[in-house]
């Protein structure tokens, strides 16, 4: 009986595990969700385990993240800068607040979203001075106010001084938006 507990403990710990390295950004209360146990057993987990509260996590992740950041300054992107490998990919966070929501209503004004996704995918390059040349979006599904917007960005291919960079929005599970951002590296100038 001793070693089936144990057993599933070290399960439940590589899930939980695993759950944190796929999304760093989950609260003690979503992992408690998603692993089917109680929010105590989750947080006695995560301080067996090394595993930092979400603040600390965050802050780790940001200070990682904005050492990499090279053609915008911190406070030029928009949202929370979590990872950064410079011509990859990047992730970063933003946290919906009613300042942000159209007149009368807890729905988040377009902009910001757009604003996130193409400060996002221009930190993404690793260089001194880049501009979004153009971009195809797609808004899927509205945000709303309380909702974190994670962001991700990978690079495809680039030619010359042009990178492609999509960058796709979720709330939670749901995918919101959609961006192909075209990024142009000014550091080598050839034009738009």
């Amino acid at each position: 009986m001793i070693s089936t507990r144990s057993d599933h403990r070290k399960a439940r710990h590589k899930v939980l595990m695993d759950l944190i390295k796929s999304n760093p950004l989950l609260t003690d209360e979503e992992l408690a969700e998603r692993l089917k146990v109680s929010v105590s057993t989750v947080r006695l987990d995560r301080v067996i385990l090394g595993i930092p509260e979400l603040r600390e996590r965050m802050r780790v992740m940001a200070e990682a993240a904005g050492s990499r950041l090279r053609s915008l300054t911190r406070d030029e992107v928009v949202g929370d800068l979590l990872e950064l490998e410079p011509d990859v990919g990047a992730l970063s966070m933003l946290e919906a607040t009613s300042d942000m929501a159209f007149r009368g209503t807890d729905r988040i004004w377009d902009h910001f979203i757009y604003a996130q996704a193409s400060t996002l995918a221009m930190a993404t390059i690793g260089a001194e001075m880049v501009i979004a040349g153009s971009a195809r979006i797609r808004y899927r599904y509205p945000a709303l106010v309380g909702d974190k917007l994670l962001a991700r960005s990978k690079v495809g291919i680039h030619k010359g001084n042009k990178y492609v960079v999509s960058v796709r929005t979720r709330v939670k599970d749901r995918e919101i938006f959609i961006g192909r951002f075209i990024v142009v590296n000014l550091d080598q100038e050839s034009g738009l």
